[in-house]
């Protein structure tokens, strides 16, 4: 993974990222974590490459680490996978032949963009593995129903292989479980304060990917999606799935789960009445949007489990 490689994916992704990047990079060089491998991390900007980086830099590849790394890798070969499907260079002939109808219908600069994303997911892969993650389901392209049917192949997210706002929002909705999923292993670092500091300021990173699917989806039309890739509310509601025309019972299930707590206006017993010398027009509403609530494990597998065909270990 050069540096070269890494420059265009993160400038397609969001053009400022690199100047965060710099910024975060150069805080920790003051500090005892700025090794090699974690400055390539940085330069990856990714929560699951920075944590395998910290893991490794601070000595802690200890029970808990492991577990962290192992389920992250879990949730990446997913992305992976996905993304793969969507563009067709999936190893699966028939995971590449089921998006082909909504793969006709991406415009050239949300190809650009998913292809770009795919390529971060795919380093994430590699990067995790080789701090020793292991892939202890033997996960390939055959490992998913991207439907969300566990092999049946009718799920409620079907419409994803034939309807672009429809993929855009499940695109949206893999990545916003992904940013909540790992702010809840960030405790496994607990015992390393400085670690589990750096790997939440890299998941405001990760969170920008998010944000860029967002912008493909406004670009797409869809009005309810904020520019500013805040996430507004709880439930489905906050998945700005206003362009979906009669979404099916079970995916709303879904994002009911993957946004629930969002709308919180309270953060360890901080309400927006406790906080003095608030801006004017500050509401409860703008309030929340400053948090990113996390998911525990439990919550992730039940999320992601219907699009895994072999059962996640609990």
């Amino acid at each position: 993974m050069s540096s070269t490689s890494d420059r265009p994916l993160l400038d397609a992704i969001d053009a400022d990222v690199a100047a965060h990047l710099c910024t975060r990079r150069a805080a920790l060089a003051r500090g005892a974590l700025a090794g090699g491998t974690l400055g390539a991390a940085f330069a990856l900007g990714s929560v699951p490459v920075a944590l395998a980086a910290l893991a490794r830099d601070a000595g802690a590849q200890g029970a808990d680490v492991t577990g962290v790394l192992e389920f992250a890798l879990i949730l990446e070969i997913f992305e992976d996978e996905f993304y793969k499907a969507v563009l067709g260079t999936s190893a699966s002939a028939a995971q590449n032949a089921a998006f082909a109808p909504v793969r006709a219908l991406v415009p050239p600069a949300a190809l650009a963009s998913l292809q770009q994303i795919q390529r971060h997911e795919a380093s994430h892969v590699a990067f995790l593995r080789a701090q020793g993650a292991m892939n202890r389901l033997n996960l390939s392209a055959t490992s998913f129903d991207f439907t969300g049917a566990r092999g049946a192949g009718n799920g409620p997210f079907a419409r994803a292989t034939r309807e672009l706002p429809f993929l855009l929002l499940v695109a949206q909705a893999a990545e916003d479980t992904g940013v909540r999923a790992y702010k809840g292993q960030a405790a496994n670092l607990r015992t390393n304060p400085t670690a589990l500091e750096a790997a939440l300021r890299i998941h405001s990173v990760e969170a920008r990917h998010a944000a860029r699917i967002r912008r493909l989806r406004r670009a797409a039309g869809a009005s309810a999606v904020k520019f500013s890739g805040t996430v507004t509310g709880g439930g489905a509601a906050a998945a700005g799935a206003g362009d979906i025309a009669s979404p099916p019972a079970g995916a709303v299930t879904a994002l009911q789960a993957i946004y629930a707590g969002q709308g919180l206006a309270a953060q360890g017993g901080v309400t927006l009445a406790s906080l003095p010398n608030l801006p004017a027009g500050m509401d409860a509403g703008a309030f929340g949007e400053a948090f990113d609530e996390p998911l525990t494990r439990a919550q992730v597998r039940d999320i992601v489990q219907p699009f895994f065909i072999p059962d996640i270990p609990a």
